[in-house]
């Protein structure tokens, strides 16, 4: 059952994320954090910790992050991806996420690169990462 809850957690992180970046924003800024919270709870975490998590997110989710927003706020939400998931406990996703966040905004805005990392797969990428990152945290769960 766990890894079932590691494939939807890693799966929902990546199509829904995606999906809130063609114009339905409200499926990356609430679904996917509400999903993300019902997973680690099905997964055994308290309940208070699966609603900080789904309320923490929908928060990040919401932040400006575009091409007008300067490259320190975008650390700061590349960050606040992670943060959220802190309540379950530790992994090193939450380091590789915001600077792969970073690196992935990066190349798909430097013309060398940018054809390769358009930014449909770079959101796809992103919001994976904060699906595997609940998913290594599920997978670190003692039963």
């Amino acid at each position: 059952m766990r890894e079932w809850l590691m494939i939807l957690a890693m799966g929902a992180g990546g199509i829904l994320g995606a999906i809130g970046g063609t114009g339905f924003k409200w499926v990356r800024r609430y679904i996917l954090p509400l999903t993300l919270g019902l997973v680690a709870w099905k997964a055994g975490f308290k309940r208070w910790k699966c609603l900080v998590l789904a309320l923490g997110l929908a928060v990040a989710f919401c932040l400006p992050y575009g091409e007008r927003t300067p490259w320190g706020m975008k650390a700061v939400v590349a960050c606040c991806y992670s943060l959220p998931t802190l309540v379950l406990g530790l992994s090193a996703w939450q380091i590789v996420t915001p600077a792969m966040f970073m690196l992935l905004f990066w190349l798909s805005n430097t013309p060398a690169t940018a054809g390769m990392f358009s930014w449909k797969i770079c959101e796809f990428i992103i919001f994976s990462l904060v699906g595997v990152t609940v998913a290594h945290l599920i997978a670190k769960k003692k039963k």
